[in-house]
């Protein structure tokens, strides 16, 4: 597994973790945001910028 596929991964269980732990709307915002890009990280594995 690389680096960003980890990092999708923890995008995504701290965005399920807010959900619970915290209460509050832009909480569930945030927490929808983060759980997002996590599963785009962990399919996708990489970011490139093609020129």
């Amino acid at each position: 597994m690389n680096k960003v596929r980890i990092i999708g991964l923890l995008f995504l269980l701290v965005g399920i973790a807010i959900r619970f732990v915290l209460k509050n709307d832009t909480m569930d915002f945030i927490s929808g945001l983060l759980v997002g890009l996590g599963i785009g990280l962990t399919i996708v594995g990489r970011i490139s910028i093609k020129k």
